[in-house]
């Protein structure tokens, strides 16, 4: 699909350029988030010299630190939002260019495709599956793109620090990419399926209503109402599956997560009571960690499900 839909992305070259640019900057913010309770917890509270030598009190130490705190979350916030507006923009974008390409298409195709064709699923495929570009640029390249320079730049950090705390944090994340790829296959198979049924509904919705005059003039009502709600109670039901399967995979990785955060904890505090690292620094493992958890989920989780990966329309003319 990415190599299909590579064409709506080069005319926005420029403002993906610009996206990807404020994902660095993102993430120098969300690096520096955990160094100012560090500072405050190993110089203002243990006594250790202050990283800033015309800073020597204490107060005037945790007042800078806790100044920082609030100006380091300010702009994480402020580039965020502006991440997410262009991100978004540039989807939008995209969605109306291939809108446009899906609709001109389909005008073009010959009488007989649209003979076998449901109107409805046309329909959905047009104004529903448009936004499987939205998707694979929001829910899939730049939050990929953003969690790996994020674990980078915490090696980067982290590894000078305490290169035997380092590894034992890393040893998620093979995990990680282990439970991505057991639950990839299922979550994408359901997807299509919700897919699939929404558009049957699409479909009966359509046609009753174009032909609601025969439907009443053979008095069909009870038949296509009974129809309607047996494919609309289909379709929920593949949904409630596609959230089950999200929420085990959220529930799974959370547990791993934790499991690694554990470990850290326990290895870390064996460190600073050896001396090996300080209170402080194991904090910043520990909010490093944290910050993994919170990075995007599965491509396929959240409640919009417009675009979701699965087979594509066939609008080849035959």
């Amino acid at each position: 699909m990415a190599r299909k839909l590579f064409p709506y992305l080069t005319p926005h070259r420029w403002r993906i350029a610009w996206a990807l640019f404020q994902v660095f900057l993102i993430t120098g913010f969300e690096l520096l988030k955990p160094w100012p309770l560090q500072v405050v917890i190993d110089s203002v509270l243990g006594g250790k010299p202050s990283p800033i030598a015309a800073l020597s009190s204490p107060e005037s130490l945790l007042l800078l630190a806790c100044g920082a705190i609030v100006l380091v979350h300010f702009g994480a916030g402020a580039l965020t939002l502006l991440h997410n507006y262009t991100a978004i923009r540039i989807g939008q974008d995209m969605v109306n260019e291939l809108r446009g390409a899906l609709y001109a298409h389909l005008q073009r195709l010959s009488l007989a495709f649209h003979s076998r064709q449901r109107v409805g699923d046309l329909l959905y495929r047009i104004t529903a599956d448009s936004f499987a570009v939205q998707t694979m640029i929001m829910n899939g390249a730049l939050p990929i793109l953003s969690a790996l320079v994020l674990l980078a730049g915490m090696l980067f950090i982290l590894f000078p620090l305490d290169p035997v705390l380092t590894m034992l944090a890393l040893t998620i994340v093979p995990m990680l990419f282990a439970l991505i790829s057991m639950f990839n296959r299922k979550i994408v198979d359901v997807a299509t399926e919700v897919r699939t049924t929404e558009s049957r509904v699409y479909s009966l919705i359509q046609w009753g209503m174009s032909a609601i005059k025969l439907v009443q003039a053979f008095t069909k009502e009870d038949e296509e109402h009974r129809r309607f709600m047996g494919a609309s109670r289909e379709s929920l039901r593949a949904t409630l599956r596609l959230y089950s399967w999200q929420t085990l995979y959220s529930g799974t990785v959370n547990l791993v997560i934790a499991g690694g955060t554990a470990l850290v904890v326990f290895a870390g505090a064996r460190a600073v009571i050896s001396g090996t690292i300080s209170t402080g620094q194991l904090i910043v493992f520990i909010s490093y960690l944290a910050q993994l958890a919170d990075q995007p989920d599965h491509p396929e989780l959240g409640n919009d499900r417009r675009g979701a990966s699965g087979s594509p329309p066939d609008f080849r003319n035959s």
